[in-house]
């Protein structure tokens, strides 16, 4: 993995964030949520993950 990837893996993101596997997943299928699918690959747009977060806060996923 390079220092800084644009986009990451589920499984990346998951970990970055601290949060459980099946929790990384229920959040990438919200709507609106920083994401592309290449196939089945589901790639997060790591720069707008944050944004993300901000405009949610205080919604419960």
């Amino acid at each position: 993995m390079k220092e800084y990837d644009k986009l990451i893996d589920v499984k990346t993101f998951a970990n970055e964030y601290n949060i459980g596997i099946n929790k990384a997943y229920q959040l990438v299928n919200a709507k609106g949520f920083p994401k592309i699918k290449v196939g089945k690959r589901i790639l997060i747009i790591r720069s707008a993950v944050d944004e993300f977060f901000i405009s949610n806060i205080g919604k419960e996923f």
